[in-house]
């Protein structure tokens, strides 16, 4: 197979939905002669923040002079953006190759009636095979929505699990409730293991303990950040000049470190990264104070919180879910204050999206609604009326297309200091790509 004929077949295995379990990706790497067992790992699971954790990580990798491969998914934009070592993505020709490798297993295993594998599951395998071929130094492996039942926990052992920020999301498949879905996440938690956690609520921790004492792992509670003092500078045209173009700066553990990611819970994110680095630095010898703060400083992960355009002022952030939306909300507090914004927002309708606008729209003068570019999601009529519901004076203005939408952030808004297009990272992407004029896939 070629490229194109790759990513056809990959999208085309989506129809089988997704599969919780490991079942079938277990079957699939043993016929590929389990690849995975030879990496060193880094295994972050959480709801919020696996992705920026993962860049810092491998970031601050990257500066001590490792080759590490990164594995993270959805993508923002290409495909490729999945799988990569250091900052460089895998190429169309690898991706064609280990595609290929791949389905013949997997269509065996079809054939001998011994499951399909999933697309997640695919791609997985592909990871694997391409770290494993280029001996890489570490994997830093970012779950899909779960952990127990995760793909990705078809590995055996990890230097470090790590596990983000829980919050409600995808209840249907993890619990209803903060400790049925912390007992998920804390499945990548392995025998005999390090643990590192953001902490979080007593009923959360506790569920971290019970299942390191079951494993006879270690559990280490990740240090919280204090802000810097900040020199604020003066406000212009109604919003923090410059401000929000800066570097962020945060103390951790008596260290101020900066980080280039703008939203306020990158300081969290960053610290719960610096913690993980501290813990791998004794099998990563190089992973030096250097490495860890120049990796911090220098980490870059699209569409959160993302100033893409200055004039006019357009911020691209990935919330999708409630406990994101809080975490956009704050970080539109700190920068804006009072101010409002218009908002460029689509919505999954399998989200809690009431919940998600009672949080943004007391930031907004205006809402754009869009279509997110996803079988999933919440028609424009559907999303108009939960937000009428909630603030039946909103200001509304219909994205019938991606390039309607663009034209509309385009022109001046009334009362509003910058457009901030959020609700899903499926939305995000494609409206970052036509406002950077990047390539498609």
């Amino acid at each position: 197979m070629n490229y194109r004929e790759s990513i056809s077949y990959i999208r085309e295995t989506a129809a089988f939905g997704s599969k919780l379990g490991l079942e079938n990706i277990t079957t699939l790497m043993s016929l590929l002669n389990d690849p995975q067992d030879t990496l060193r790992i880094i295994h972050i699971a959480g709801t919020n923040g696996k992705g920026s954790v993962a860049s810092y990580i491998l970031s601050a990798l990257k500066k001590a002079g490792y080759r590490s491969g990164l594995y993270t998914s959805p993508e923002l934009e290409r495909f490729t953006e999945r799988i990569r070592i250091n900052e460089r993505e895998i190429s169309r020709e690898d991706v064609a190759k280990y595609a290929t490798l791949v389905r013949s297993k997997a269509e065996y295993m079809s054939g001998a009636g011994m499951g399909q594998p999933t697309e997640f599951e695919l791609v997985m395998a592909m990871a694997f095979c391409y770290f494993a071929d280029r001996k890489v130094d570490a994997v830093v492996l970012e779950t899909g929505m779960g952990g127990r039942l995760d793909a990705t926990n078809v590995i055996r052992q990890s230097m470090l699990s790590v596990i983000t920020k829980i919050s409600y999301d995808h209840m249907q498949y993890l619990g209803d409730s903060l400790d049925k879905i912390a007992m998920e996440k804390a499945g990548i938690i392995k025998e005999g293991g390090q643990v590192l956690v953001y902490p979080q609520q007593e009923e959360v921790m506790q569920v971290y303990k019970e299942v390191c004492g079951r494993r006879n792992a270690t559990l280490h509670i990740s240090s919280l950040p204090d802000a810097a003092p900040e020199k604020r500078l003066p406000k212009t045209g109604g919003i923090v000049s410059d401000d929000i173009f800066r570097e962020q700066r945060f103390i951790l553990d008596g260290t101020e470190y900066e980080t280039g990611m703008r939203g306020i819970y990158e300081r969290e994110n960053a610290a719960l990264a610096i913690n993980a680095l501290g813990l791998v630095s004794g099998r990563l010898k190089r992973l030096d104070h250097k490495a860890i703060y120049e990796g911090i400083r220098e980490a870059v992960w699209p569409g959160r919180f993302e100033v893409l355009s200055k004039e006019p002022l357009i911020i691209a952030d990935g919330a999708h879910n409630v406990d994101g939306a809080e975490a956009l909300s704050g970080s539109l507090e700190r920068y804006f204050g009072d101010k409002k914004v218009c908002l460029v927002l689509g919505i999954l309708k399998d989200k809690q999206y009431d919940s998600m606008l009672e949080i943004l729209l007391k930031h907004a003068s205006a809402v754009i609604a869009c279509k997110v570019p996803n079988p999933r999601s919440l028609d424009t009529e559907g999303l108009e009326k939960a937000i009428k519901k909630i603030r039946p004076d909103m200001r509304m203005i219909q994205g019938r297309s991606l390039e309607e939408v663009i034209e509309e952030i385009k022109k001046p808004q009334p009362d509003a200091v910058a457009n901030v297009i959020c609700g899903s990272l499926y939305l995000v992407g494609p409206l970052r790509r036509l406002i950077l004029n990047e390539p498609a896939d």
